[in-house]
């Protein structure tokens, strides 16, 4: 990976661990993440007029492609909430970055047929599956099967799902978008304002008429406001690091840096309890993310 893909993916990773905590401490509800949303994507709306000429002339198989992705955006944001009710930052959230990286590879080898990554790359990814197994647990000697399959966990494994759904998706429709003659910022800056539209699209009816949930009561505004400007920009960076890699998977992996700073930030400003086995977890993880982005 470039230099730059790296440093993308770094501050990535830090607004992505920084909204988790908003979303956490602020409201654990689907309506937030669609206020979230519809607020960021207004603030950044200017990035799609400013490219929407070229925009509006992408072929069918490109509209295809955002309108899944808005679903699996919808899905991830969704199962994060719900999750969220049930378990605690330092959690959820690490298990929610880390099971994407022993998806999407699976999902790349099925699309593509075949797969870049080497030895050193599926060691680290294998390391940081390990690692996540460790998160559930407050003590060794406790360990049971049970302990993966509480609601928080299930919530987890639908947000980690579609997390590698919307990233092999969102691959295939930048793809077209460099195919088209656009840069990697316009592709991406134009992108996440339409993913955003898109999500809302499946968003709105699931929160009117699958949770039975309101939308006039708007959460609170200033908290609203920075977690949607912070939801569009991590992933801005994250579509612009997509265009300089060979692979989605790497970008995936990589992202995971933001495991150790969401339990950081769970441990300082939640006041969450980390057992030895989540910090020996976290360890493992840690090696894996080394040896994926080296």
């Amino acid at each position: 990976m470039t230099p730059a893909a790296i440093g993308l993916i770094l501050v990535s990773a830090l607004l992505h661990a920084c909204w988790n905590l908003i979303g956490k401490r602020t409201a654990q509800t689907v309506r937030f993440y669609a206020w979230a949303m519809g607020l960021g994507m207004l603030l950044f709306s200017p990035l799609l007029v400013w490219e929407w000429s070229r925009v509006s002339a992408l072929p069918v198989t490109f509209w295809g492609l955002l309108l899944a992705s808005g679903l699996c955006q919808t899905l991830y944001l969704t199962g994060l909430a719900k999750a969220y009710t049930h378990g605690n930052l330092n959690i959820v959230y690490p298990l929610a970055r880390a099971l994407p990286v022993l998806i999407v590879p699976l999902v790349v080898l099925g699309v593509y047929g075949q797969s870049q990554l080497g030895t050193e790359d599926l060691l680290g990814m294998g390391l940081i599956i390990l690692g996540s197994l460790a998160l559930p647990l407050a003590h060794w000697r406790d360990w049971h099967w049970r302990d993966y399959c509480t609601p928080a966990i299930r919530w987890v494994l639908l947000a980690a799902c579609a997390t590698a759904g919307y990233s092999v998706l969102d691959s295939l429709a930048l793809l077209i978008m460099k195919q088209q003659g656009m840069s990697a910022f316009a592709a991406g800056s134009s992108f996440v304002v339409l993913q955003a539209a898109a999500c809302l699209v499946w968003m709105l009816p699931l929160i009117r008429w699958g949770f039975g949930e309101s939308l006039r009561a708007l959460p609170d505004l200033g908290w609203t406001l920075l977690a949607g400007s912070f939801i569009i920009g991590t992933y801005l960076l994250i579509l612009v690091s997509m265009t300089m890699v060979s692979e989605v998977s790497y970008v995936v992996a990589l992202r995971q840096v933001s495991i150790p700073l969401g339990v950081v930030i769970g441990v300082l400003w939640l006041q969450e309890h980390v057992s030895l086995p989540r910090l020996q977890g976290l360890a493992v993880m840690l090696v894996g993310l080394l040896l994926v982005s080296l």
